[in-house]
């Protein structure tokens, strides 16, 4: 089933030579060929669509829109269901306004939430003037198993996920519902999460606004572009939309890691009542050719620093189930060549110094690797232990196909559905250095014997380094000359370093990582009163 052909080459990336530097990345253009239209950008819109379409485009990171993504859904699905109606069969369900004081936490039985709106001040930089912010729902994770389990026998799962057991499973599992009176949105920002979500409109029109997650050139600029972050200047990016469209009732967006998004229910293409969606997410395949092409960038955002979105998804790809490693003294082309070479000689079967689907596929599912690639690959999704015997089998036998393709497509750079040595290597020294580079900026970040000042010059001394030996490899080298012209600016005020260091730190601490020290706002579900508390405070009272 996931190992059909691939779509038409037309709306694919464009090929990447294994002779560029390790970490330039292709340009939005180059990789997204929507953006490569004659005309106005537009969002790939499709209908009627196939595994072997659905599955590239997943693969290559495309936004798209499925016209008819309720297709055969009955009477009893929840995308029926008005406001009033989740209202008043979940009544003590509670949930949160987005960016409305006073109402962080409502319960559905409160009809405010479905019949007054509480306008916010907006941006300029928003396609609306002022914006009220929507309320959601985290059935997934917030609310009692029985309620969720309730919620679940109307829950219908679309039809392109459906050849998947994974991805039905994890539909189900993961979904949360949006609601918006006329007036509503959200401010530009990037998700947290490590797959791939869809966006389902039940009822009214959603306007959306998408950009690709900026580049990124330096950990001087990392960031995680958070709820408005790119708007006012405050980033070194700015927010420039791509392109603006709208979905509908039965339709659904479909949008990758990274990709920024504003939506706004305008209340000139709705009447004047609640509309509601669903976001949620699905696991296959994986979204290995943006994270390949994009990855040095990922690097320096929440994705690589924070979330295990890197970590969990792309370094077994990288490595091949970590049988093609360099040490920190061995990041060199000829080093990874010598690697990959021997690794190629492991995996093909015919002596064409070649790695096809099918190679790989015996690579990762054989009796050595088996085990290896299902929980190295992250295949032990948090849904497993629900799964039947039977199903278990059958995920399983699914997921070591995903992986031989998702591995294929990672390191086919020219894509020509074939790895070559050359190719694997490029991914492997890219992968380490990458990986070098994150653990020598961490380690700066932390070090407490370093003040601000020599923690800056450090920091601009690997960074310039880095670009130097993997991005320029030639002189000059303007982006190393940005980033220097970038530390001077930084040098001459001691509160820009400080801030720049507190939030590499900061971006540095996984959720898991925070432990007792971190700080979390509590709020009472019936006075609205909010208090700071640390984990260690809260566990006290328990």
């Amino acid at each position: 089933m996931l190992l059909a052909a691939a779509s038409s080459n037309w709306e694919r990336p464009l090929p990447w030579s294994v002779n560029k530097p390790v970490l330039q990345e292709p340009t939005e253009r180059e990789f997204f060929s929507f953006q490569r239209s004659d005309g106005a950008t537009q969002v790939t819109r499709v209908a009627n669509l196939g595994d072997s379409r659905f599955n590239q485009l997943v693969r290559d990171g495309v936004p798209f829109v499925v016209d008819d993504c309720t297709r055969g859904f009955d009477e009893e699905a929840v995308t029926h269901l008005q406001c009033k109606d989740f209202a008043e069969r979940w009544p003590s369900g509670n949930m949160r306004a987005e960016y409305t004081r006073g109402q962080y936490h409502i319960y559905l039985k409160d009809p405010n939430w479905y019949t007054k709106v509480e306008t916010q001040p907006g941006n300029a930089e928003h396609m609306a003037d002022t914006l009220a912010g929507p309320y959601v729902w985290h059935v997934k994770d917030e609310e009692p198993l029985t309620t969720k389990r309730a919620i679940q026998k109307h829950w219908r799962t679309p039809y392109f996920l459906e050849p998947s057991l994974a991805n039905r499973v994890e539909a189900n599992e993961s979904f949360e519902f949006w609601f918006s009176l006329p007036g509503g949105g959200t401010k530009s920002h990037a998700d947290s999460y490590c797959e791939s979500t869809i966006s389902l409109q039940f009822s009214g029109k959603k306007r959306w606004r998408i950009q690709a997650f900026p580049e990124v050139q330096h950990f001087l600029n990392a960031t995680a572009f958070g709820d408005g972050e790119i708007y006012g200047g405050n980033t070194h990016a700015t927010w420039t939309p791509e392109t603006e469209f709208v979905v509908g009732p039965g339709e659904c967006f479909v949008f990758p890691t990274g990709y920024l998004h504003e939506s706004y229910v305008d209340p000139a293409d709705n009447v004047d009542t609640c509309h509601t969606a669903s976001t949620f997410q699905f696991n296959h395949p994986r979204q290995v050719n943006l994270y390949r092409s994009f990855l040095s960038r990922f690097s320096m955002s929440h994705y690589g620093m924070q979330e295990p979105c890197l970590a969990g998804q792309v370094g077994h790809y990288a490595t091949l189930l970590g049988e093609a490693t360099l040490g920190p003294e061995s990041l060199e082309r000829a080093a990874a060549m010598t690697v990959a070479e021997k690794l190629v000689h492991v995996v093909d079967q015919d002596s064409d110094l070649r790695i096809s689907l099918s190679e790989m596929y015996a690579f990762c599912s054989h009796t050595d690797r088996r085990q290896k690639t299902l929980n190295m690959g992250g295949f032990r999704y948090n849904w497993f232990p629900l799964l039947t015997k039977k199903e278990r089998k059958q995920a399983n036998q699914e997921a070591l196909h995903v992986w031989a393709e998702d591995a294929v497509q990672y390191h086919d750079l020219d894509r020509d559905g074939v790895v070559t040595a050359a190719e694997l290597a490029h991914g492997v020294l890219q992968w380490h250095v990458v990986q070098h580079r994150v653990r020598y900026v961490e380690h700066v970040v932390k070090d407490d014997r370093l003040n601000d000042k020599d923690f800056l010059q450090k920091l601009i001394q690997g960074e310039s380094r880095m670009l130097s030996k993997y991005y320029c490899e030639t002189e000059p080298c303007a982006e190393r000359e940005d980033l220097v012209a970038y530390g001077k600016f930084l040098q001459s005020s001691p509160k820009r370093i400080r801030k720049l260091r507190k939030k590499l730190m900061r971006m540095m601490e996984s959720e898991e990582g925070r432990g007792d020290n971190e700080e979390l706002t509590i709020v009472d579900r019936e006075s609205g009163h909010r208090e700071r508390l640390s984990v260690a405070e809260i566990k006290q009272e328990l």
